[in-house]
C-alpha cells in the first residue's frame, strides 16, 4: 500500500522541480536581455572619444554622438551625406571651419535640390546656406541624378563613420538607424579612395 502511495507523490515532486527550473531559466533569460537593453539605452558618447563601435537610434541620440566625434577633428573632415537638414550638425561644421579644420562636403543631387526647394517654400535657409562663404568649407554636388546614397565621413584621415543615419533630425534621433565608427586602416582607406573619386568627378556642381 505504501509502495503505491509513493508513485503519485514522486510524480508531483518531479513536476514541481521541472516548473521551478523553468521559472528560474526564464527569469535568468529576461534579466540578461533587460540588462543588455538597459546598457544600450544608457550608453552615451564621450566627447573626443574615437573608440570604434556601433550606435543605434532612437535608443541613442546620434546627433549628439556625431557632433562630439566631429568636435575631435584637428585638420580635416571629408563628408559624403545623402540628406543634410540638421542645423545643429551644420553649426558644428561652422565651428570646426572657424578653428581651421578643412571640410569637404559631397552631396546627392536630388536631395540637395529638394532641400533648396523646401527652403524656398518655408522661407527658411538650408544647411548649405548656413555654410556658404566659409573659407575652409568646400561643397560639391553629384552631377548625375543617380543617387549618392552614402551617409559617411572621415575625420583626420583616421576615423570613419558610416551607417544608415542621414544628417536629419528624424534620421539621427527618431528613426531606426545606425552609426558605425571604426579606425580600421583598411576600411578608412577604402572610403578615402572612393571619396576622392567622387569628389573629382568632372560633372560635379561646385557650390563653393
Amino acid at each position: 500500500m505504501a509502495e503505491r502511495n509513493r508513485s503519485p507523490i514522486s510524480a508531483i515532486l518531479a513536476i514541481v522541480v521541472v516548473l521551478t527550473v523553468s521559472v528560474l531559466f526564464l527569469q535568468s533569460t529576461f534579466k540578461s536581455k533587460y540588462n543588455g537593453t538597459s546598457r544600450l539605452l544608457n550608453r552615451t558618447a564621450e566627447a573626443g572619444n574615437a573608440e570604434a563601435g556601433q550606435h543605434y537610434s532612437p535608443f541613442e541620440n546620434l546627433e549628439q554622438i556625431d557632433r562630439e566625434r566631429l568636435d575631435s577633428a584637428q585638420h580635416t573632415v571629408d563628408i559624403a551625406m545623402y540628406a543634410f537638414t540638421d542645423r545643429y550638425v551644420a553649426e558644428e561644421l561652422l565651428k570646426l571651419s572657424r578653428r581651421g579644420v578643412q571640410i569637404r562636403l559631397y552631396r546627392d543631387r536630388q536631395q540637395y535640390e529638394e532641400e533648396q526647394r523646401n527652403s524656398g517654400q518655408r522661407n527658411r535657409g538650408t544647411t548649405t546656406g548656413m555654410l556658404r562663404g566659409e573659407h575652409n568649407i568646400q561643397i560639391r554636388v553629384k552631377g548625375s541624378h543617380e543617387l549618392m546614397h552614402l551617409k559617411a565621413y572621415v575625420i583626420d584621415g583616421s576615423l570613419l563613420r558610416d551607417g544608415s543615419a542621414n544628417w536629419s533630425p528624424s534620421g539621427l534621433k527618431r528613426q531606426d538607424n545606425n552609426a558605425h565608427f571604426t579606425s580600421d586602416p583598411a576600411q578608412v582607406g577604402a572610403f578615402r579612395q572612393v571619396f576622392e573619386q567622387m569628389w573629382n568627378r568632372t560633372d560635379n556642381e561646385r557650390v563653393q
